[in-house]
This record gives structure tokens, C-alpha cells and sequence, in this order.
């Protein structure tokens, strides 16, 4: 009874080790995805988020022409504040357009 009981403290003992040491060892890393692999219909909507993005990583010259339109904006999402237009940039536009 003592062996069996050892063995099994051992055999636990040599699990939580294996677990330990493995903790993340089987995490894809962007390096081994085959290119073309990820598609847009392969990603659960909502699983991209601003917040799960790195700082700058989605950059104006990483958006295809035309891909963002108006319906595709919340409510209120774009503002002159957000875009940091100006008195000045507002007045050159409305002259640009009167030509």
C-alpha cells in the first residue's frame, strides 16, 4: 500500500511539473501562421478589438480605398475635435470648394 501510495505522490508530483513547464509552450505565435491562413471569415465577429490591437499597429496606409464609409461608423464616432480640424483648415476647404 505504501509503494502505491508513493508512486501516485510521484506520478502527481511528475504532472504538476509537465504542466508548469508547459504552461504556454503551445501558444501560435504570428511567425508560424502560413500566410493567407487567417482570413476575415475564419475570425469570430468581434474578437478584433481596439483594445486587443498594439498601439499604431492599424495604420491609414493598411486600410483599403474606400473600405471605411459612413455606414460603417457609430454615431457620433468622427467629430471636427477628433480629427483636430481648425478654424483655418475649415476656411481653406469651404475656399477650395467655392472655386
Amino acid at each position: 500500500m505504501t509503494h502505491l501510495m508513493i508512486a501516485g505522490g510521484i506520478y502527481l508530483l511528475l504532472l504538476a511539473l509537465i504542466l508548469m513547464f508547459n504552461h504556454g509552450a503551445h501558444k501560435i505565435q504570428a511567425g508560424g501562421i502560413v500566410a493567407g491562413a487567417v482570413t476575415t471569415d475564419k475570425v469570430v465577429a468581434d474578437a478584433v478589438t481596439a483594445d486587443k490591437l498594439a498601439a499604431n499597429s492599424v495604420q491609414a496606409r493598411h486600410i483599403t480605398a474606400l473600405a471605411v464609409t459612413t455606414d460603417k461608423l457609430a454615431a457620433n464616432s468622427v467629430t471636427t475635435t477628433k480629427l483636430r480640424v481648425t478654424e483655418d483648415m475649415t476656411v481653406a476647404l469651404l475656399n477650395a470648394h467655392r472655386h
